[in-house]
């Protein structure tokens, strides 16, 4: 995980570099650290950050500009803005602001932290599948429409192609993919809900034109399960 500071005080900046390397993390964290916004916009066009903390006023110089910069050329970057007080959290969130924190909230720094690894984490989580000629394939959750669980193995279907082959440890595998919109809508299809384009008696359209059963028996849960993911989306 890449983390881009720039904050005007350098004695805060290595206060924050502190508390960072403090939180409980299981990802590797690389840290860059300015007072200055002189030669950053160099660093933003050759790397991908994907967190940053910035002031709202780095010696002078506008820190929203500097976070719409980052924003045009990488917009996965989670943008939290560094103020004194809240009068500038408009201005924040005008700039493609995560959230904006006081310097005292110490607590919030840490939650907002958190909040950040878990999409960071979301975004970046991706699962390793055992094709059946003996190669593998790397997927990312939001490739995948849905799986097929049939008794000689598992098939992955996405937009464009369809995969047989194993997961190591499926049942584990399904219980991360929850967190990412899948959902057992049948006993032998686990499905990717960002992928249904319609909800039908029985069976889903799904946007690539297959047709995927429900199970009658949990019919309530799935709605539920799709009234849910609307709810979020």
């Amino acid at each position: 995980m890449k983390i881009l500071i720039c904050e005007q005080s350098e004695e805060f900046v290595d206060h924050m570099v502190k508390m960072i390397r403090s939180y409980p993390c299981d990802e590797e964290i690389i840290i860059e650290s300015y007072t200055d916004t002189v030669g950053i916009a160099r660093r933003i066009e050759k790397e991908d950050f994907d967190l940053a903390y910035l002031g709202g006023v780095i010696n002078g110089r506008n820190g929203f500009e500097l976070g719409r910069m980052i924003h045009e050329k990488n917009p996965a970057c989670l943008l939290i803005y560094v103020c004194e007080d809240y009068r500038y959290m408009h201005e924040g969130f005008r700039a493609y602001g995560f959230q904006m924190v006081l310097k005292p909230q110490e607590k919030l720094f840490d939650y907002e932290f958190k909040r950040a690894l878990m999409i960071y984490k979301k975004l970046h989580y991706h699962i390793l599948f055992h094709l059946d000629n003996g190669k593998t394939h790397d997927f990312l959750p939001s490739e995948i429409m849905y799986i097929v669980i049939n008794n000689d193995g598992l098939e992955v279907v996405t937009e464009e192609r369809r995969f047989k082959g194993h997961f190591d440890n499926f049942k584990k595998i399904q219980q991360e993919l929850m967190n990412h919109h899948f959902f057992p809508m049948h006993p032998n299809y686990f499905v990717n809900m960002e992928y249904i384009s319609v909800v039908r008696n029985g069976e889903l359209g799904m946007d690539n034109g297959d047709c995927v059963p429900t199970s009658a028996m949990n019919k309530e849960i799935i709605d539920d399960a799709i009234q849910s993911y609307m709810r979020e989306i």
